[in-house]
Order: C-alpha cells, then structure tokens, then sequence
C-alpha cells in the first residue's frame, strides 16, 4: 500500500510517495514544466507517479495535503476584515482567488486520479515541516522542531516535540504578520531580487557589508519580541507591494544598480543589517524552544533554514548542542512530512530517513530517449573514473547526471556542475561563463569527509549538515594555500562532504586524490533562472547553452552532439 503527500499552490509544487518499506519517490512538478519554482497542482508528477507505480484507489492507503487548505485561506481572511480598509487590496485579492488555490485541491486530485474523500488527509503547515525533519534525526526525544518561513495557515514560526512513543505537541506558535521570513523576503524585494528566489542572493551579498543599520532594523523587527512594526511594510495589505514609504525614508531609493560602487557598499550594508537581525531572532526563537521543551538539540526547517550563514553565524554562539537542518526545509520537502503524517495516521509510527536522494532513477526517467540521439559516447563505465579523472585535470568543466535524483535546492553530484578547484581558470569559467552568477555569490566545494579537517573548520553542533551543503564553515590555511579561488570574502565556504563509498562521486574525488586534488567544486546542472535538469532532452538543452561539452552518466561517459 502506498502513502502519498502533496505541497502545492504557493511556492514549487511536489509529490512524495512511499509504502514504508523499499519504495521512496520525490518529484517536484518544475521537473516537468520548466518552470522554476512551479506552485500548480503537480499535474504531471502525479501522471508519472501512477505509470510508475499502477496507482489506483485500491493500492493508494492515504493522500495527504500539507496543509489544511480552508484554515490556511479563513487565517488571511480574518485578519484581512479586521481592518478592511487599510487591508481592501489584500482582501480583494484574497476573495478573487478563493476558487484557484488549495481549498479545490481534492477537486485538481480527482481530476487525475479517482480517491475516495475518506483517503484524504491534511496535515497542518508547520507540522508537515517538522515531520520532515524528523526523518534525519536518529532519536526523536533528544530534539526539538522549529519551522520558521513566511507563513502558513497564519502562522510564521512553531515549536514542536515529536517523541518516540508517536506524541505530537505544539509547545508555542507565532502568527501573521509577524514573520522573520516575511521581513527577510521584503528586504530582498528591495534591493532588487525576485522574493522566494533572491534571498539567497541576499544572504550572499551581506557578507560584503557590515550591520551599520542595525538600530534602524530593530525598528522595523523586534528580535526579541519576534514582532514585526507593520508601519515598514505592504505585503499585509497589499499582495503587489511588500514594503512602505517609511522604510524607502530610512534606507534611499530601492531597485539600485549594484554595478554601481556606492550603491553596492549600500546594499551590503543593508543586507548585512538584515542578517543580523535574522541571525537575532532566530537565535531567540532556538532560546524559546530550548526554554519550553528542554531539548538541547534542535531540528530547524521552513524555508528560513535554508539561510546557511544564519546557521554558521549561530553554532559560534554555543545555544545548542546540535542543529539538524534536512535538505530541502522549505515547502517542497514538506510533501514528505506530508507523506510520514499519512504513515503516521495509518500505521502509529513514523517513517525512517530516506536519504539524501528519492528522486527517480535517471533510466527510469529516460525509458522514451535514445541516448544516441544526443550524445556520443567516449568512455565505457568501466572507465568512467579515469576518463573524468583526466578531463578535470585538464581543466574541463563537466556534468554529472548519475543515478538518484536530490530532494532540496543543492545539488549534491548526482545532478551537478563540477570543475577542478585548483584550476582558477576553469572556476572563473564556471561562475563567470556557464552559471552566469553575480561575483559575490560564493561557490560550493565538495570533498571527501576524510579530507575535511584538513583544508577546512566546523563547529561540531552543525557539522551533519555538510553533507546537504546545509552550512558554511571556515577555511584554513591549507585552503587559502591550494584553492584561494573558491574562498567567499568572509573566508567561508559552502561546503559538502562524501562518505557514501559507493557513490560515482566518492570514487572519483578517491581517483583525483592520487593527483593531488582533494576538492572539487560542486553547482547545480541548470542554466539560471531554470529548475535542474531533470530527463536527457533537458540535459542536452543546458549542455549546448552553457557550452559544456561532457557529462557522466550511469552507462558512461558522453560528448553532446551537434544537432
């Protein structure tokens, strides 16, 4: 029997399937449209799901929505009457959506698969957060669960325990407007970047600047209180407008060209403000969770988690003994707390880690491609290491489309952009050329777990959050000696570790070691602006527009051909 959880409608769409057991499958519905970031009923994953797998009403034990779609809509509602108003904009926007987003979600389910209504479940939000994270920890009892994002069924940030005899408690919530996230997705709309994409940017951007506006953002988000002053902002009354003309007062005219000296000394700073207060608040929220559950051990996710420098930034302060953030924190990952929310209702237990990895298998993705219609193969499996071994040394950029798909933002090899760190030219070439990144975006170098220590420092609490690239840590000497280029301007870096001996990847940084190369650098198989790679035709597209000429595959390694 299978379980199924659904995200949908609000930020990427995805899907999660499971029978407990051996099967395990995640699709976000980007994969098939791409279209970045896609939040509409995952149509087509679910297609592929039922061919995959013969779905139908009598296999399928439980379909689980994230969320409880009428709370989620009533929530924004009310607090939009309160002052209908000042709120008129939100309202109306609010009411002229009613029949496009959750609430119709069973209708969009039957549309592609009959399902009796007694087989639908809905998770809370943060809750299907939680449960997502819980299934990268060992031992349930030790931790506490935070979920911290922009919001859902109008709350911002919840504290949860989930212990081993299957209890569930809700310790203390915050509600909307006042979110961290929210106030972190304004500051990024005013310095110019997409909200729901750019925060990434900012979090990058900040480590060029110092913190000179602190006072002026604590003015506009309490730290302590964990409360927004909603003076500073727009998106609570208007859905096109996240920010007012009170915060362009303190900080200038938004939208600026970074490329211009001043204007980027600015937004650093302002970046660098808004860090900080992030930092800040989150710390206290940890301090409130350790306070009301006493657990030392945190498990955080929500799409604030995925702020790797906040994390960094934190693990120096020593308010916990550990933090656990699981590779895909934001909504598309709480499919899969969605999915164990479903076991757990059927079956009064949890779901066990599945892994770094439940994407669909390349070849099963692939079954309607003939590889021979795009590629030409140069190297046979059994010399796959070698091959790829010597065009790194030689300085080629390649691409990795091996076995099982990543759940999360981060690539993490199996769908990647690799180059030799030690060549400065080929990691120019990278950022500069194929990925197209601005300068101050910091690159992710990937390297055995057993070569860590010796190029790079972690504190230990955070530490298992190398493996998903969940974490900065700090370079060495060694570093800065043999791979000074991949260094960020606050001597960090995003790196990942590899201990899974079975892995192409783990293999291949084993075969360059021999050469005198431990490191690696790691990006994600997309053109910006693009979802990953997801079947050969999108390989061969982002192959020809990023000028890349080979790929490693299961079967080989192959040379894009000239169609």
């Amino acid at each position: 029997m299978f379980y199924i959880g659904i995200s949908a409608y609000y930020h990427e769409s995805s899907v999660f399937i499971t029978d407990g057991i051996n099967i395990n499958c995640f699709l976000k519905e980007e994969y098939f449209t791409r279209i970045k970031g896609d939040k509409s009923f995952p149509k087509r994953s679910l297609e592929f799901l039922i061919k995959k797998y013969s779905l139908n009403e009598q296999n399928i034990k439980s379909v689980c929505f994230y969320e409880k779609p009428f709370k989620s809509w009533w929530e924004i509602f009310i607090y939009s009457i309160k002052k209908p108003l000042e709120n008129k904009k939100l309202l109306s926007h609010h009411l002229k959506n009613f029949n496009t987003g959750s609430i119709f979600f069973y209708t969009h389910l039957n549309k592609v698969i009959k399902i009796s209504k007694d087989k639908i479940l809905y998770s809370s939000h943060h809750l299907s957060h939680c449960l997502y994270g819980s299934l990268y920890v060992n031992y349930l009892d030790d931790y506490a669960f935070i979920s911290c994002d922009g919001v859902g069924e109008g709350e911002t940030m919840t504290i949860y325990t989930i212990n081993s005899e299957n209890l569930i408690k809700k310790h203390w919530t915050n509600f909307y407007p006042n979110s961290i996230g929210l106030f972190y997705s304004t500051i990024t709309d005013f310095l110019g970047y997409d909200i729901n994409d750019g925060e990434f940017k900012v979090m990058s951007l900040s480590s060029y600047g110092n913190p000179i506006y602190e006072k002026e953002m604590e003015q506009i988000f309490d730290c302590e209180e964990l409360k927004i002053n909603s003076s500073y902002f727009e998106f609570h009354k208007n859905p096109e407008r996240s920010f007012s003309e009170k915060l362009i007062n303190i900080f200038g005219k938004p939208y600026l060209n970074l490329a211009i000296k001043e204007n980027f000394k600015k937004y650093s700073n302002i970046a660098s403000s808004a860090q900080l207060i992030l930092n800040k608040s989150v710390k206290n929220l940890i301090l409130k969770a350790k306070q009301l559950t006493g657990k030392n051990k945190i498990v955080l996710t929500g799409g604030v988690a995925l702020n790797c420098k906040m994390i960094h930034d934190l693990s120096k302060q020593n308010i916990f003994e550990e933090l656990v953030v699981p590779p895909s924190p934001g909504d598309s990952g709480s499919a899969i707390g969605a999915a164990n929310f479903s076991y757990f209702h059927q079956n009064n237990k949890f779901l066990k880690n599945i892994g770094l990895f439940p994407g669909p298998d390349k070849e099963e993705v692939n079954k309607k491609f003939r590889l021979n219609e795009f590629f030409e193969k140069i190297s046979q499996q059994e010399n796959s290491l070698e091959k790829a071994s010597d065009l790194l040394i030689k300085g080629h950029i390649i691409a990795t489309y091996i076995d099982r798909t990543e759940t999360g933002p981060r690539a993490l090899g199996n769908t990647s952009i690799i180059c030799n760190a030690k060549d400065k030219l080929a990691v120019e070439n990278l950022n500069n050329k194929i990925k197209k990144r601005e300068f101050y975006q910091p690159l992710a170098p990937i390297l055995l777990k057993e070569k860590f220590k010796k190029y790079f420092s972690i504190q230990n609490s955070i530490e298992k959050n190398l493996y998903t690239m969940g974490t900065l840590c700090d370079a060495n000497e060694n570093l800065k000696k043999d791979y000074s280029s991949i260094i960020h301007n606050d001597n960090t870096c995003r790196t990942q570790i590899i201990d899974n001996n079975n892995s192409f990847i783990f293999k291949l940084l084993t075969k360059l070691s021999e050469n005198n190369i431990d490191v690696l650098v790691n990006t994600s198989f997309n053109i910006s602006k693009d979802p990953i790679v997801f079947d050969l035709f999108d390989v061969y597209i982002n192959m020809r527009r990023m000028n890349i000429e080979y790929v490693v595959m299961n079967t080989g390694i192959f040379k894009v051909k000239e169609i």
